[in-house]
Formats: structure tokens, C-alpha cells, sequence
């Protein structure tokens, strides 16, 4: 899943939870439920895979989710610290999974696995098309927007 989908996420359970650690446990546990969800992007072209171009969309990424953050917070109060920690605890595996990509680094290889195990549990046998898979991720987003606001 996009880091604005997690985020909208993390957004949606730091409402919820008023406890700041149990709403990043929350945050990064509902990372790996939604990453079983088939969403398209093991089928996106080969020429996407590789560390200039996974930059460049996680930087796209995260812009759009701030520009989400701003949209939600002008709707209702989300100024919470139990937001922070769970929007917090909903992006640290794909934060963790590019720190692995980008350094190669042994520490973050257990995380790596554990990312892989959980995002390939169902869509090893059912996948989206790609194209399908961000739109999918885009209704998503709006229903959680609409669940927040």
C-alpha cells in the first residue's frame, strides 16, 4: 500500500486510541493487515524497481499524504499526540524497508522479511493489475477520509 493509505490509517486509529503507544503498536500492526490486502504494486513494470525511481514515489508519497494531513486537519482536529505516534507506527515498516533497500544493511533485514512475508501472504496468488491497485488504494483513502472527518 501507498504511505498515504497507512498514514490515513494511522490518522484514523490515533483518533480513536488515546494512548500514544498503544495507538503506534495499533499503527504498525494495521501496516501488515492492510499490506496482506492484494493492491497492484507486485505487478508494476520492472523498470520502476530501482532505488531512484522508489525515491522519487516515496517523496511523491509522502507529499501527498502532508497535503492529506492539511485537508483532514482544516475538516476536524487531529492535533493529537496519539496520531502522531500512530501515523508514526503505520509507516515504520516501509521506512524500514527502505532504509534495508537503500544501505543493504543486516539489522534491517529481519524487518524485510517479515514486510515480504505479510505483503506476498495473498497476492503470491491473487494480485491486482496495477492499474487497478491504485485505484483501489485511492477508494481507500477516501472512505477512511470520509470515516475521519
Amino acid at each position: 500500500m501507498f504511505l498515504t493509505v497507512h498514514g490515513t490509517i494511522g490518522i484514523l486509529i490515533g483518533q480513536k486510541i488515546t494512548s500514544p503507544w498503544l495507538a503506534f503498536i495499533l499503527g504498525f500492526v494495521f501496516h501488515y493487515i492492510f499490506d496482506m490486502i492484494p493492491h497492484g504494486d507486485t505487478k508494476a513494470p520492472k523498470k520502476y524497481y530501482n532505488i531512484v525511481y522508489a525515491c522519487l514515489a516515496g517523496i511523491f508519497d509522502l507529499l501527498l499524504l502532508a497535503f492529506l494531513i492539511i485537508f483532514i486537519s482544516s475538516q476536524t482536529d487531529i492535533f493529537k499526540i496519539s496520531v502522531l505516534f500512530a501515523i508514526s507506527g503505520s509507516l515504520l515498516p516501509d521506512i524500514l524497508q527502505a532504509l534495508y533497500f537503500i544501505s543493504r544493511e543486516k539489522m534491517f533485514k529481519f524487518s524485510k522479511k517479515t514486510h515480504d512475508y505479510f505483503h506476498n501472504l495473498i497476492s503470491q496468488n491473487f494480485e491486482l493489475s496495477f492499474a487497478a491497485g491504485l485505484i483501489f488504494q485511492l477508494i481507500i483513502v477516501i472512505i477512511l477520509t470520509k470515516i475521519i472527518i
